[in-house]
């Protein structure tokens, strides 16, 4: 089963389950006192917290092992975790890059890994074994921010003659579910190495 059938079944899985579960409660709701019916509520509970638990699981590892996969073709090199933007998929199809990987053909959750290199900023899409593009470092930086995930995100635009890459970072370690603080420390530590 391919990663994206994997990940949108895992999120069907647990949906489904949430859902199982606010029926059943909703038609038993009258009958608590009955045996078995807390039981059975709760086994429903473990099942769809399984679910959604399994879920990120399978999450988390992909974005790991993205994150592996860069560091063995770039060791010592920083590398930061960011989402893939409508904006990449635009410069993608612009430089003939291809636009696997990249919305609306990656699922939710997906992840990009960008390597900051001393001469260049790259763009590495799961399962590729180089670099989609990069851009020339000293490069024009332009920061602004975004709605993603009911939250406003940063965004820096990193351009150079040729090429264009947005990045949207969320960590600088291999975080599926990056907290505010991992976005910030993101975003300080790419402008760090863009500002050199």
């Amino acid at each position: 089963m391919s990663p994206r059938r994997l990940a949108t079944n895992g999120g069907l899985a647990g949906l489904a389950s949430v859902l199982i579960v606010l029926l059943y409660a909703a038609y038993i709701g009258r009958r608590l006192g009955d045996p078995g019916v807390l039981g059975g509520i709760a086994v429903l509970l473990a099942v769809a917290a399984l679910a959604v638990g399994g879920w990120a699981g399978v999450v988390a590892t992909r974005v790991r092992g993205q994150v592996a996969r860069v560091a063995r073709h770039r060791p010592g090199t920083p590398l930061v975790v960011g989402r893939p933007t409508a904006a990449l998929t635009a410069e993608a199809g612009r430089l003939q890059a291809g636009t696997r990987g990249l919305p609306p053909d990656c699922p939710d959750r997906e992840h990009v890994v960008y390597a900051l290199l001393t001469d260049r900023v790259e763009l590495w899409v799961r399962g590729d074994e180089a670099p989609r593009w990069w851009v020339t470092l000293p490069a024009s930086v332009e920061a602004g921010s975004t709605r993603g995930g009911g939250s406003t995100v940063d965004v820096l635009t990193v351009r150079d003659a040729t090429a264009r890459l947005d990045l949207l970072p969320t960590s600088t370690d291999a975080r599926a579910w990056p907290s505010r603080a991992h976005r910030a420390s993101a975003v300080e530590q790419v402008l760090a190495h863009l500002s050199r």
